[in-house]
This record gives C-alpha cells, sequence and structure tokens, in this order.
C-alpha cells in the first residue's frame, strides 16, 4: 500500500507560481529547465510557445542530494478536472474528454525509469511531437516525477512506503495572446452513488482548450412540473482543465433516492462572472436503479413513528373503551332495576 507524500507541486494548477524547493525527508527535488520559447519566464512551470508539426524538447533536472542512489519515474499526464472541482495532473486523472484536439501525453516520449547516483543530479530529455495541424487555445498536462519503490514481494503482511513525487506543469500554446473562450456543456444528469452514498450528479463539460478559473455552480433538482428544490448545493473557487469534464454531485450522501421525473438547473459562472450560464436537463429515475442504489447505500432510512396513525388508534381504542364502559353501566342498572 502507498500513500503519496509530496515534497512540492511545482506548477500543479498553473495558477500558483511556488518555489521549486527540496523536501524534507525524500532528500530529491525536481525542477524545470525552461528553454528559450518559455512565454512567462517568472514562473517554475513549462509555458511555452510551439509551432504545428515541429518537435519540442522538454527537459526536468532531478536532484538527489541523499547519500545513495535512488530510481525514479518521469510519466506525463494529461490535465484533468476531478469531482472536487480542481485540476489535476497525475494518474488519478479521468479519460481524455471527447472534446481534446490535442492530447499532449501521448505525444510526449516516455522515460524508462532512471537512476541518479548520490548527491547528484540529472537532466532528462523528453520530446513532444506538436500535431501538423495547428490546435486552439492551450495543450495541459503534467509532468510526474516520483521515487521509484520497487516491490519485490519478498515483504508479507501490509507494508507502509512513503512515495515521495513532484508534478511540474506542462503547457503549450502557438500563439502568446489566447482569445479563446470558457464555455460550459451539461452533457447528463442523473443519480450516482460514490463510496457506497448516493448523489445526484451532472457531468459538467468544458469543451473549449483553455482553462476556466474562478468557476462557481450553484446547482439544484426539482421535481418535473414543479418549482420546490430538493436538494441544492453551492461551490465556488473551482478550476476546470481545458477540454475536460466532472461529476458536480448535489447532496450530502445520506438521502434515499425516489423513482421518479426530475429536472437538473445549474447557473453557472466563470472568471469572477465575467462569463455565466444556465442550463437544465431532464432524468428518470427508475423504481429498479432507486432499489439497486438504496440497497447499495451505507445509510438506510430511519424508522420514524407514525404519530398520526398512532393518535388514531388511540382515538379508536379511547372510543372502544368509552364503549365498553357504557355498556357494562347501562346492563348494570338494568339488572338494578329489575330487582
Amino acid at each position: 500500500m502507498k500513500r503519496w507524500v509530496v515534497g512540492i507541486l511545482a506548477g500543479i494548477s498553473l495558477l500558483m507560481g511556488g518555489l521549486t524547493a527540496q523536501a524534507e525527508s525524500n532528500h530529491f527535488s525536481a525542477q524545470a529547465v525552461l528553454p528559450d520559447n518559455q512565454i512567462d519566464k517568472k514562473v517554475t512551470y513549462f509555458d511555452l510557445l510551439v509551432k504545428p508539426g515541429e518537435t519540442q524538447k522538454v527537459t526536468v533536472k532531478i536532484n538527489n542530494g541523499d547519500t545513495k542512489s535512488h530510481q525514479y519515474d518521469v510519466q506525463t499526464h494529461l490535465a484533468t478536472t476531478s469531482d472536487n472541482g480542481n485540476v489535476v495532473y497525475d494518474s488519478t486523472g479521468k479519460h481524455a474528454d471527447d472534446s481534446l484536439q490535442f492530447n499532449l501525453a501521448p505525444a510526449t516520449s516516455t522515460v524508462k525509469t532512471l537512476t541518479v547516483p548520490a548527491k547528484q543530479s540529472l537532466l532528462v530529455n523528453m520530446n513532444v511531437k506538436i500535431p501538423a495541424k495547428q490546435f486552439p487555445g492551450v495543450a495541459l498536462g503534467g509532468i510526474n516525477v516520483t521515487q521509484h519503490v520497487a516491490n519485490d514481494g519478498k515483504k508479507k503482511g501490509v507494508s507502509i512506503q512513503n512515495q515521495f513525487g513532484y508534478t511540474i506543469g506542462l503547457q503549450l500554446r502557438e500563439v502568446k495572446t489566447l482569445t479563446v473562450k470558457p464555455d460550459l456543456k451539461l452533457l447528463a444528469a442523473g443519480p450516482i452513488q460514490v463510496n457506497y452514498r448516493n448523489y445526484i450528479a451532472a457531468k459538467l463539460q468544458n469543451p473549449r482548450a483553455v482553462i476556466m478559473r474562478d468557476f462557481k455552480v450553484d446547482g439544484y433538482v426539482t421535481k418535473k412540473g414543479d418549482a420546490k428544490k430538493m436538494l441544492k448545493t453551492v461551490k465556488d473557487k473551482m478550476t476546470m482543465a481545458p477540454n475536460s469534464h466532472f461529476n458536480y454531485a448535489l447532496g450530502d450522501g445520506t438521502k434515499q433516492l425516489e423513482a421518479g421525473h426530475y429536472v437538473m438547473h445549474i447557473k453557472a459562472s466563470a472568471e469572477n462572472g465575467k462569463y455565466q450560464w444556465n442550463l437544465s436537463k431532464p432524468f428518470t429515475i427508475t423504481a429498479k436503479k432507486a432499489s439497486d442504489m438504496n440497497g447499495a447505500s451505507i445509510y438506510k432510512p430511519e424508522k420514524t413513528t407514525n404519530w398520526t396513525l398512532v393518535a388514531i388508534l388511540a382515538a379508536i381504542i379511547i372510543i372502544l373503551i368509552g364503549l365498553l364502559i357504557w355498556v357494562i353501566l347501562k346492563n348494570r342498572r338494568r339488572d338494578e332495576d329489575e330487582k
């Protein structure tokens, strides 16, 4: 079982130009060697101006400050959007969105596991093949450098190993001034289950090759033909990667699903309200779907007391007791009269 311990994420969001520094306990660091075609020379991630059909070389420097040699893995991943509304640059990301025109991950040459001797540095060169057809906006990804952990299978039981890593942002564009504007699509809506909890989710897509910043979503669900809001969730300060999608979940995961016809409503904005969208999409929860997901959920409906039924039953009992007493008293008076 591996537990990620992140030393520094250099340029992981392309929004924070944090300085690359050496992690305290893993004794290694990784940094971008910025080439001449770096657009913004004040940042520590790659922001490169490229041309169609060319091969772009990118170089990463790995510094091993330990007293013994170590192996390192270097991988390039596409930037995607997590279901928490954050840009991610590692293997936890989703598959490429259908709107993506240039995926720089497979276009970047692969690197095998590298060995860096003690107290030395190593330059790692990779080539990115730029497509002949011009791509709009930006292509975004991340170069992940991790200290290699060998799993020889000799240790029995559960072992916890720290795997230290750095992520260096890799952004490519073919024009310095971007004119591509973000857009938002509501691709689908319906129930999903995450960690055995039920939610209603809107599948949101940024189909443009541009980062969507300061992204805010006000989402709610109504029954079809009814204006009453059943579920409502508001999130802000989110970021979407170019040409990506994610599931925007509504609710807290504790509700049981009910079969029926519903409508998802999304009111969203980006860039501090500069771009705004109002979207909606109907969806249906079938009885089988509700039953299956409710059965698998860790939250079960609480058994509540039906006080209306209790009151009715109590009233009936009181009436019956009253009738019984009335019959007994009537019979007693009749017996006394006969005497």
